[in-house]
């Protein structure tokens, strides 16, 4: 069954489609490279002509939410897509799995930030042996200072929820049998 793994693979196909024009200019405008960094785009489409059974699915994931919107087709179903015409960063597990999403959906009047889920890390878990850890508050943040490349060898940096730490960053952190240096960025 679809998971978010299979979906985020569309997501990356999404981003580096012709069509893809506005997501592209956006993430040049902040200095961010797809090619560089795991970035996908959501067209909201990725359910489009699926079976009830992957819908369903998507649901249960929180990819999709039924919508009270009419719809052309008697009998179809309308939906809201979570982070619709959004750019999204993928958050893993230990295994390095996608567990949750990150959407910033760019094409809003006011930008909105949203995660699927309260699970994972950005960009990934750190190595065992990292040496300072900076912790980033937002995705962005993080995405940027990755970008930047300033980090050093046994240098990683990981993403707080909305600049929060949650048990999974606590977890992290403990496991990091050379960590001499924590640094907190700040907005």
């Amino acid at each position: 069954m679809n998971d978010l793994s299979e979906v985020y693979r569309s997501f990356e196909t999404g981003i580096r489609s012709a069509k893809a024009i506005k997501p592209k200019e956006y993430l040049k405008s902040i200095g961010l490279d797809y090619s560089e960094l795991r970035i996908g785009f959501n067209s909201g489409q990725f359910h489009h002509g699926r079976k009830k059974e992957i819908k369903d699915h998507y649901e249960k994931l929180g990819l999709l939410t039924k919508s009270e919107a009419g719809v052309n087709n008697e009998g179809l179903t309308a939906y809201t897509v979570f982070g619709r015409y959004g750019l999204i960063f993928p958050l893993v597990n230990k295994e390095n799995e996608i567990v949750n999403y990150f959407a910033l959906r760019f094409d809003l009047e006011t930008p909105k930030e949203e995660f699927l889920n309260s699970e994972g890390i950005y960009p990934i878990y750190p190595n065992l042996l990292t040496k300072r850890l900076y912790l980033a508050p937002t995705v962005i943040d993080c995405a940027s200072l990755m970008q930047s490349k300033v980090l050093e060898n046994r240098d990683a940096v990981i993403a707080l929820h909305n600049g929060k730490l949650m048990p999974q960053h606590e977890e992290a952190i403990k496991s990091l049998s050379e960590l001499e240096e924590i640094i907190l960025i700040n907005r």
